[in-house]
């Protein structure tokens, strides 16, 4: 008799694959308040455009990124930025009909606690259907979709939080592509959208390189890691200045690196 063993996996978005539920207005919903006692208010809109009705699962959980480690969702309030209970949401599952479009709602109740800084959470949008099915000798594999939604609260006016580079590593990927790995953590009180280019130049001090910007969330006491791709440098030993924008503030480190 041949058994089939079943497994269920999880995956958050973006994905290869087409869900039958998309999240249409972004997967970061900002909001900047000028006390800690305002309450907030806002909006996921979420749609059906799959073949069959559909019904999605919705809960929070925290966003943790410790340096040089990959993200962690741990329970609410796991940390002392944490919205914890404070965010609600108007449902915790619904079915959504083919090409329903729905507003799913979330308030965030205001606590005079909070000092100034920035406050975060997500939101899970989970679709309990399964998006792909596929066997694999013997073994059959449910793939789910799982849309983590980043929403962050600013309390007063926004600082540009001073950053630290934690750790700077050159990779080899493959014998096609190379990467340099940039740390970075953020050790202030607010968060910080941070592009990071890195320039490259010769031993002449002549720039042959300048990356495209790689463009990732700083939270308050998190690290965030940037991967710049460096396939297309020769072979060499070059000087380079990476730069980390805030869009208040910039934040240099020069290097040494060895291409090889």
């Amino acid at each position: 008799m041949k058994w089939t063993a079943l497994l269920s996996m999880m995956l958050l978005v973006p994905l290869p694959m087409r869900a039958s539920v998309v999240i249409l207005n972004g997967l970061t919903h900002s909001h900047s308040i000028p006390t800690a006692s305002t309450k907030v208010q806002g909006t996921i809109k979420v749609k059906n455009e799959g073949g069959k009705d559909s019904r999605i699962l919705v809960y929070r959980q925290d966003l943790v990124a410790q340096c040089d480690q990959q993200a962690a969702y741990p329970e609410i309030g796991s940390h002392s930025r944490s919205l914890g209970a404070g965010l609600k949401t108007n449902v915790d599952e619904r079915v959504i009909a083919i090409n329903e479009a729905y507003d799913l709602r979330y308030t965030i109740e205001g606590d005079p606690n909070r000092q100034p800084g920035t406050y975060w959470e997500v939101i899970m949008v989970e679709v309990a259907d399964p998006v792909r099915e596929e066997a694999h000798g013997g073994i059959q594999v449910n793939s789910k979709v799982r849309y983590a939604i980043q929403v962050i609260v600013d309390i007063g006016p926004v600082e540009g939080p001073p950053l630290s580079y934690e750790k700077v590593a050159y990779e080899k990927v493959s014998a096609e592509q190379s990467l340099l790995k940039v740390v970075l953590k953020n050790n202030g009180s607010y968060g910080a959208r941070t592009n990071v280019v890195l320039e490259v130049y010769d031993s002449n001090g002549n720039k042959l390189k300048t990356t495209q910007p790689n463009t990732r969330m700083l939270y308050p006491g998190n690290c965030s890691t940037f991967e710049i791709p460096v396939t297309d440098v020769p072979k060499g030993k070059y000087d380079c200045v990476i730069i980390a924008d805030t869009k208040k503030d910039l934040f240099g480190s020069n290097i040494s690196l060895q291409i090889e």
